[in-house]
């Protein structure tokens, strides 16, 4: 999980909490899951048609509920397709999406597994 998730900022959302109680963590979690996948869909999907506006709003998204997670991978790929897309230079964005998608489910596992200690 380490590689995956910055645990930092997993601390400090805990530490949000003055009783240790993990509730906004659970919360966060549970949200980025719920979000996610239709993230990644909606990006999958405007790469494959070629929808660079589309594919930059839902990576931008994405790197947001990425990053507020620790998620950095996600949140680096997420940047550099939204870059690529605004900069209209989209020649490996499907090559980066691929990793997103492959990241985002390590990103995920992880996040399953802390949302399980967590309970």
């Amino acid at each position: 999980m380490t590689g995956t998730l910055n645990m930092e900022v997993i601390d400090e959302l805990m530490a949000l909490s003055e009783d240790g109680d993990p509730e906004l963590l659970v919360d966060l979690i549970e949200m980025y899951l719920a979000d996610s996948p239709g993230k990644i869909e909606a990006i999958t999907r405007g790469t494959s048609a070629g929808d660079w506006e589309a594919v930059e709003r839902a990576a931008h998204s994405l790197k947001g509920s990425a990053g507020n997670l620790g998620a950095v991978e996600v949140q680096s790929l997420c940047d550099r397709v939204q870059n690529a897309c605004r900069s209209k230079e989209t020649t490996d964005v499907p090559e980066m999406v691929r990793a997103l998608q492959e990241h985002a489910r390590a990103a995920e596992t992880a996040l399953r597994e802390l949302l399980d200690r967590l309970r």
